[in-house]
């Protein structure tokens, strides 16, 4: 059986870089009616002037209500959405006794909040229709840590709990919901704030001998959502090439 969204309305946020845009090409390619996310007008404006078809963009910075709860507006007007795919996140990486918290806030605010309001809104549409997929992008510091991430770490593995929640709340609806956590992904941004030594370091410390390629964590996310998961949820899957067990 071959993994396709035909008739599947897909909510992706985050989705005009790095993993979250990997999920969408994929997505698309398979058939699904999209509707994306991204915080900057202009290119939002200038990506849906493209008029690609089964394609929406929508503008919707999670950190700032007003943005917010217009793109939950937009959204409710939508009698199915099928699968949602959480994937807006922000990262600020300090030493805790130095944190402000307005960066802990922010990042609770995005990270964790975003998706629990989204959920709440997309739930009772997937309840309404007894079908639903959610997939959470969590992080591989949602099972391991390190220095300067306890705010980042602690949304995180909020959002893993909300995960777990959902999963024994809505199983009976028909809806499955689970997280994935990425390991080191050579996205754009990594390449571009890393030099080619310090990425060689990196990939010298994964068992898989090298950084994942964000086509492979589309890959997974799009397992979750298709139809050939019919009854895994609940689980927090972590894509690291072995980077959290050794």
């Amino acid at each position: 059986m071959q993994i396709n969204f035909y008739g599947k309305t897909v909510l992706i946020t985050g989705a005009t870089r790095g993993i979250g845009k990997e999920i969408a090409s994929y997505m698309s390619e398979a058939g699904a009616t999209l509707l994306l996310t991204g915080t900057k007008k202009d290119e939002i404006d200038a990506l849906n002037a493209e008029k690609i078809e089964n394609m929406r963009y929508f503008q919707c910075d999670f950190s700032d209500e007003q943005s917010t709860q217009a793109f939950l507006h937009d959204i409710n007007k939508y009698r199915r959405i099928d699968i949602c795919i959480n994937n807006a996140g922000i990262n600020i990486i300090s030493k805790f006794i130095d944190s402000p918290f307005e960066d802990f806030h922010l990042m609770n605010t995005v990270n964790y909040y975003g998706p629990f309001r989204l959920l709440q809104t997309i739930g009772k549409k997937m309840i309404a229709n007894n079908y639903g997929k959610v997939v959470n992008i969590a992080s591989i510091w949602s099972v391991i840590t390190r220095p300067e991430r306890s705010a980042y770490t602690a949304t995180k593995n909020a959002l893993v709990g909300l995960t777990k929640t959902l999963s024994v709340e809505w199983a009976r609806y028909n809806v499955l919901v689970n997280a994935v956590s990425p390991g080191f992904t050579l996205t754009e941004l990594t390449e571009r704030t890393n030099t080619k030594e310090q990425l060689a370091e990196l990939e010298s410390r994964i068992p898989a001998g090298r950084m994942c390629q964000p086509i492979e964590q589309a890959r997974i996310v799009a397992f979750l959502c298709s139809d050939l998961n019919s009854y895994l949820t609940g689980q927090n899957i972590v894509v690291d090439g072995g980077y959290t067990n050794v």
